[in-house]
């Protein structure tokens, strides 16, 4: 949510993970699989809005890069 993120619809970003997940800021999904956190800055001002998984920062993510940055989480933790 820092400024450059903010400018470029990281509002709009982090509220479709909010309903697609069914969870606000701070909580976890009920299979434990997700957790929501919003930070404000994690220095990659210039690939905006970005999403951060663990490690990994995802550049340029739009309202339908939400929905497939969670499909390939959804199909990693189902694999053993």
């Amino acid at each position: 949510m820092g400024k450059a993120c903010y400018v470029r619809g990281a509002e709009r970003v982090l509220d479709e993970f909010k309903e697609l997940l069914n969870i606000k800021v701070g909580e976890t999904t009920k299979d434990k699989k997700f957790s929501l956190s919003s930070l404000r800055c994690v220095g990659a001002c210039g690939v905006t809005p970005v999403v951060l998984v663990g490690e990994k920062v995802y550049g340029r993510v739009t309202l339908d890069g939400v929905q497939e940055n969670l499909n390939v989480y959804k199909e990693e933790t189902v694999m053993v």
